[in-house]
């Protein structure tokens, strides 16, 4: 599937434009415009089809596949990889640069593999899911009484 289809495949969902932008920092208005066709994919920054292309990868491909169905672990797992992405890229952008730490590739590496491995697998998942599930609801209530 090219990245064409997928960005499509996103639009298609069932997912409200707000949730998409909830998940992927992707303006709602830029999803409601491609969505009615007022806007074309071809006029996309970069940075949003890499979102969008991220979103169709790590959502809307697994909502019939065998990944686990919560819908608190999906916004969590998109979340979580977001944050493994924008880790990625400040890790890789040290490595480049002239005063890199020696343990810097080390980093770069094991943010790597947390990307490809946890992500991808449903028994690492549902692990997460548990976690989630015991921590969201005290996260949650505290925030409340916060306010």
């Amino acid at each position: 599937m090219n990245t064409r289809e997928k960005i499509q495949a996103v639009l298609d969902s069932d997912d409200s434009a707000y949730q998409i932008q909830k998940l992927t920092g992707v303006n709602s208005s830029i999803i409601i415009r491609l969505r009615n066709h007022t806007r074309r994919v071809d006029n996309l920054s970069l940075n949003t089809v890499e979102k969008l292309e991220r979103y169709f990868d790590y959502h809307v491909k697994h909502e019939n596949a065998d990944a686990p169905t919560s819908i608190q672990l999906s916004h969590f797992r998109h979340r979580l990889i977001n944050l493994l992405q924008e880790l990625y890229e400040i890790q890789q952008a040290k490595v480049e640069s002239s005063d890199a730490q020696p343990d810097e590739k080390a980093m770069t590496a094991a943010v790597e593999q947390l990307f490809n491995d946890v992500i991808s697998n449903k028994l690492e998942l549902e692990h997460l899911e548990t976690i989630y599930s015991h921590i969201a609801p005290n996260c949650d209530r505290m925030e409340a009484e916060a306010k």
